[in-house]
């Protein structure tokens, strides 16, 4: 039996190291590739997604599993690695019946329906974008029938990208948060005092952005040696371990965006090298589910980087890099702005308040297209409605609505309900870190970060997959996964903020 523990792990850590090169590739697609190099590169991420395929599903591999499993020795194994056997017979399980073949024309139509996605965006023409999409969308449907023909199609992705999530359970969750969150923007908006908004137009050169950016990874701890920060279209995560790469995009009239997102793309990364500590290549050593991920980045974003606490030990590092921009701008007029909730366009400049309507406005489109209650060509104005309705506000263009994510020419439908479960998640871990260090705040404020992330970092990151992420929370907060700990949070921040008592 522990020869077959020992041979399942080496082909798991074979298909990992497959994935790693697969995730350079796109790294290398959205940094530094050439214009003309899209074709090429669908096809190097075609073959290289199928070959990871190809050894997740080998026979061998249940073979394995099989031999583990009705052992007499089984019981013998420790509880990491019996988790170990559990993830990698559910994950085989589940993708068993995906033919390798399609999961490679799947990547390489990922990358094809990318580059017209650019083109798109930079156009503000959704045209250019609604042939390689409506061959995403079947494809996903094909993908979930894969999956499990049995299930709702669109349950099966969420359940993809977060074990366990479907719709009614995420429901449940968002409704009574919602009703909450549209309360307090009526509230805010109609308060006598606003935040001072011309603050945030005031221009920051993309060379002091990039000082200013660095500092900042440099404060939170990121560790540069094991990891790389470069630009791009759309800010993301890559890599494992010790190779992670994060980026981030600046705008010489939107400083803050290319703060918060590096901030959040830090979150990611620091998961990435901390996640580990329980043996790296298996399944324990990897990240829980990609709404813990989300968690995290989101925690860093905000609950940590729009926090006073770290503003009030940053903000004059911060003036003095930005020379006399906002010389005369109070910490508290600053911090009032940079968390001000108003409905806007960019889900990822959205303030925490408006954050997740943007959620729930991307959880219904992907839903019904992938349930065929939509059509892709209605889209742009299906989206201009619903951004009507749900914040109130009137989109301009496809650029800065429905073209805005990158996510559906990459494929992912059933993602994006993972960041508002992630903002969940990370709520409810806050309350528990609150009581665990009460004085936190004064830690953050003298600078001493890392007090606060080395919490986080041995509750959350260095937990790895040892448990799903519903378990996770609940071993370290006591309770089952509530919405009302991100309600409270919201509730109690945006009171004190816009003074509604």
């Amino acid at each position: 039996m522990r020869k077959s523990y020992v041979e399942l792990l080496e082909r798991f850590k074979e298909a990992c190291v497959l994935d790693e090169v697969n995730m350079f590739l796109y790294w290398d697609r959205d940094v530094t590739m050439p214009k003309k190099g899209g074709k090429q590169k669908a096809e190097q991420v075609a073959l290289i997604s199928k070959l990871e395929h190809e050894r997740r599903i080998d026979p061998r591999v249940g073979v394995l599993l099989k031999t583990i499993l009705t052992h007499d020795e089984f019981e013998n194994l420790s509880d990491l690695e019996k988790r170990n056997v559990f993830l990698i017979q559910r994950q085989y399980h589940k993708i068993i019946n995906v033919p390798a073949v399609f999961v490679g024309e799947f990547n390489k139509q990922g990358v094809i329906a990318n580059e017209a996605w650019e083109k798109a965006k930079d156009q503000s023409d959704f045209s250019v974008f609604q042939l390689e999409l409506e061959k995403m969308v079947v494809m996903n449907k094909k993908y979930a029938n894969y999956l499990n023909p049995d299930k709702d199609p669109y349950d099966v992705l969420m359940d993809y990208s977060e074990p366990g999530m479907s719709q009614e359970k995420f429901e449940k969750l968002v409704i009574p948060l919602k009703e909450v969150i549209v309360s307090l923007i009526k509230e805010c908006s109609q308060s006598n005092y606003q935040p001072k908004n011309t603050i945030l137009k005031r221009k920051v050169t993309l060379t002091l952005q990039k000082k200013i950016n660095l500092d900042i990874l440099n404060v939170i701890g990121f560790d540069l040696e094991r990891g790389r920060f470069d630009e791009t279209v759309h800010p993301f995560t890559t890599g494992s371990y010790d190779d992670v790469r994060i980026t981030t995009k600046y705008f010489e009239e939107n400083f803050l965006s290319a703060i918060m997102s590096t901030m959040h793309e830090a979150g990611h990364g620091e998961y990435e090298h901390y996640a580990g500590k329980n043996g790296k290549y298996q399944p324990v050593g990897m990240w829980c589910s990609d709404g813990v991920h989300e968690g995290s980045a989101r925690f860093y974003e905000n609950i940590i980087g729009r926090s006073l606490a770290f503003w009030k030990y940053y903000y004059p590092k911060f003036k003095e890099l930005t020379d006399d921009i906002f010389t005369n701008v109070s910490l508290e007029d600053f911090v009032a702005v940079i968390n001000k909730t108003e409905p806007s366009a960019i889900r990822v400049d959205a303030d925490e308040l408006t954050y997740d309507l943007h959620i729930i406005l991307r959880f219904e489109l992907e839903r019904d297209l992938i349930n065929g209650r939509i059509e892709v060509k209605d889209l742009p104005s299906i989206w201009k409605e619903k951004m009507k309705t749900l914040l109130g506000y009137d989109v301009k263009n496809d650029a800065e609505g429905v073209l805005q994510d990158i996510h559906w020419s990459d494929g992912l439908m059933g993602y994006f309900p993972t960041y508002t479960l992630g903002n969940i998640y990370g709520a409810q871990i806050f309350s528990k870190l609150k009581e665990d260090i009460p004085d936190w705040e004064k830690e953050i404020e003298v600078g001493n970060l890392q007090k606060v992330l080395n919490w986080f970092r041995k509750n959350v990151h260095e937990e790895g997959n040892a448990q799903d992420s519903y378990d996770l929370v609940e071993k370290i907060t006591g309770e089952k996964v509530s919405s009302k700990y991100l309600a409270d949070y919201l509730s109690n921040k945006y009171t004190n903020l816009y003074k509604l008592n």
